[in-house]
Formats: structure tokens, sequence, C-alpha cells
């Protein structure tokens, strides 16, 4: 009788220890969840549709697009979007997409059925974007850059932004290829769009471009030191090791 009476008591000391394996089961789980939370990231792709960009969407961005591609983990958000003469206006995105995260709620099957449904999706929209044919007329980088602004401005994800563009802004107010880039032109246009509310709030975006190309070397040095300071007055994360013409490194392979 003694022995029988014995184990409801047993029970009852074991039950405390039992809840509470199970809440630090939980609270590490959603540790788990918490971290990679932190550093999910939001990647918005720009892609330069110009006439002049025909041969590099076939070459140069389709390749830094694998290397951003190969990058995508858990949690992540990526948006492609055009640039072309019309991007402000027309802008719809190319991919919008999370890649699913496994929770303790979905099993194994079901969560790598969602991520390959997922990232063939992204793969397919991206391959028919990149294989298009005819070019648009126009190149209106600046104003793209303030869609990013846009799709960044509620997260909370880490926030890169990739231009895949040769980074020859033509538009009517703005013709790279004709005028001379020179500090003085700098200056105008960033105080220009200063004072009309136009330049971006990329604060914390850290930039990557390839597909950066000019007439000549000195055409080129001017393009990119009017974007090392434009994204300067933008907040943004630039540097020049992450300028060129194709993307040498992306995230977790630098």
């Amino acid at each position: 009788m003694k022995r029988w009476r014995l184990k409801p008591l047993g029970l009852i000391l074991l039950s405390p220890l039992l809840l509470l394996s199970h809440l630090n089961w939980s609270a590490e789980a959603f540790g788990k969840s918490e971290d990679a939370e932190k550093i999910a990231r939001i990647i918005v792709v720009l892609v330069d549709m110009s006439g002049s960009t025909n041969r590099a969407r076939h070459t140069v961005y389709r390749e830094a697009f694998e290397k951003i591609y190969q990058s995508l983990d858990q949690g992540d958000r990526i948006v492609v979007g055009t640039i072309t003469g019309r991007s402000y206006i027309d802008f719809k995105p190319v991919v919008d997409e999370e890649i699913p995260k496994r929770t303790i709620w979905v099993n194994r099957i079901q969560f790598e059925r969602n991520l390959t449904m997922t990232k063939e999706k992204i793969r397919r929209e991206v391959d028919q974007l990149l294989s298009r044919k005819r070019g648009t007329p126009r190149t209106e980088i600046l104003n793209s850059l303030n869609i990013a602004d846009t799709i960044f401005h509620k997260e909370k994800r880490q926030k890169i932004l990739a231009v895949l563009s040769d980074m020859i802004q033509d538009s009517k107010e703005y013709n790279f290829a004709k005028v001379k880039v020179t500090d003085k032109y700098i200056d105008e246009v960033i105080r220009y769009r200063r004072q009309h509310n136009l330049i971006p709030n990329l604060t914390g975006v850290k930039v990557y471009v390839a597909g950066a190309t000019a007439a000549d070397s000195n055409k080129f040095r001017s393009v990119e030191k009017f974007w090392a300071r434009y994204f300067a007055q933008s907040g943004a994360d630039f540097s020049r090791h992450r300028y060129g013409h194709s993307l040498i490194s992306f995230e977790k392979e630098s």
C-alpha cells in the first residue's frame, strides 16, 4: 500500500520538472525564432531594363542574381522590380516573396515543399524578366531609388539594395551619357532634389551595384563619384568595394 501511495506523490513532484523542461524548450525555440528574425533580410533588387543593357541582362545581371538567389535564407523577403523610364509611375514588383521559415507548427515535408515552390517561383519569374529581348528607351535610376525607400519604409529586417544597372541615368532631366558629371554638376543635382524632397531615405540600407559601365574610365569614375555622394545623402551604407561591373561577392560569400 505504501508503494502504491508513493506513485501519485512522485508524479506530483515530477510534474513541475516536466513543465519547467517544456517551458525551457519553448523559450529556447522562441529565442531561436527571435534570432532568426533579427538576421532575416529584405533584399530589393532593381533591374535596369533600358536598351543599352540588353546584353548585360543575359550575362552580368544573371550572374549577379544567381549569387543573390543562392544567399536566400529562411525569413528573407526578396522584392525584384524594374528600372525603366516610368518606374516611379508604373512600378509593380516582378517578385515579392518571403522565404518560408521552419517552425514547430510545420512538418519537415511541408516545409521543404513550400521552400522549393517559393524558390522555384522566384527563379522562374526572374528568368523571364532577364530573358526579355527588347529594352526601354529611358533609365530612371534616381526615381527608382524612391521606390526602394517606400518598400523599405516599415521593414524591421536587415535592408539590402542590389542595383543591376550600368548606372548611366538617362531621363529628361539628367542624361549622364551626354553631360560632364563634374563636382559642380553633382552639387546641383543633389541640391535640387533635396529642395524638392526627392532624395530617398535609405538609412541603414546596404547597397550593392553590378553592371556599372561607361564610355571610358574618366566617365566611369565620375559617375561612380555621383552615386557615392548621392547614396551618402540618402544615408545608405555605400562602399565602392560593392560598386562595379560584376557582383564579386554578396553577403554570405563576403
